[in-house]
């Protein structure tokens, strides 16, 4: 049955409305407002009753239902983790709202299975718009970034991770990472933000994070300029302020409704930035972090491998 699944998912018509499940604790309303119609709910409680969606009580019944186009899992479950590679074999589209799992190994397992249904995560900043401003800058700048500073970035895994995938798109491949107790390559910025980790890229360029700060602000230093951009704007050093897109959509919705477009055994649509992130981005942001870990434990710097 499961086969018959997979190629009903593949042979769906653009025209038939998406549908989707959810596994563990994932909220549907954003998936709602992206067009997918909620279909069903994974839980090992057979009694769950949502009157709006059905209760698969094993991953088996997902993986059958042939009018079911995607499933919404909860990283942070490990036994749902576990099932990524064999959701994504069946044909279903895979969306995980957050930047988890975090475990290279758990990501790298999902994303080689072959022949597999496109799968889009919820690193949700480069959707905003001073992040998506700092993108169509960059270009102007003459040349790469030779340095990038970040004050009152919130703490936590998934802003972790959210700043990880920025700076890896603006200052390029991330080699190296420390983070304190460690010794850092400063240990304070100017104005007296405290450094807490910092990232060395391929490029040269060092970025240095400071959670110090009422709100996020980034300095992308150049060879013969500077970009300053947060929440509250963005502006070339000494130059007037520029305009910010406006952000119809919450970054999670934007990426559901992309990843809606992939039903039937389409690509997720990658034409213009920003686009969903995948599993490439997610496994760039889990090598990094686990890194970053390590660093903090060790008390040295850590390549990423």
């Amino acid at each position: 049955m499961t086969d018959a699944a997979r190629a009903a998912r593949l042979a769906r018509h653009p025209s038939t409305p998406p549908t989707i499940a959810v596994a563990g604790s994932v909220d549907p309303a954003p998936l709602r407002a992206a067009g997918w119609q909620l279909r069903g709910v994974l839980s090992p409680d057979p009694y769950l009753d949502r009157l709006d969606a059905a209760t698969y009580v094993d991953p088996s019944e997902v993986l059958a239902d042939p009018l079911l186009d995607a499933v919404a899992v909860d990283g942070e479950d490990r036994d749902l983790v576990a099932l990524l590679p064999e959701l994504r074999g069946s044909g279903l589209l895979l969306l995980l709202p957050t930047a988890a799992p975090l475990e290279p190994d758990a990501v790298r397992a999902a994303r080689a299975v072959r022949d597999a249904a496109d799968a889009a995560i919820g690193l949700v900043a480069r959707w905003e718009p001073w992040a998506q401003v700092v993108t169509a800058a960059l270009p102007l700048a003459g040349g790469p970034p030779v340095q990038m500073t970040v004050r009152g970035w919130p703490r936590g895994r998934q802003a972790a991770a959210e700043l990880v995938d920025l700076a890896a798109s603006w200052c390029g491949e991330v080699a190296a990472v420390v983070a304190a107790p460690a010794p850092l390559p400063a240990v304070e910025l100017p104005g007296g933000a405290t450094v807490s980790w910092a990232l060395l890229t391929a490029s040269g360029a060092t970025v240095l994070v400071s959670h110090d700060g009422p709100e996020p602000v980034v300095r992308l230093s150049f060879a013969t300029a500077r970009l300053e951009a947060g929440p509250t704007g963005a502006r070339w050093d000494g130059g007037a302020e520029l305009p910010l897109l406006r952000n119809v959509r919450p970054g999670l919705e934007l990426t559901a409704a992309a990843l809606a477009a992939a039903t039937g055994g389409r690509d997720v649509p990658a034409q213009t930035w920003p686009w969903p992130a995948d599993l490439g981005d997610l496994l760039v942001v889990a090598r990094v972090l686990e890194a970053l870990r390590t660093s903090a434990r060790t008390e040295q710097l850590v390549p990423v491998a």
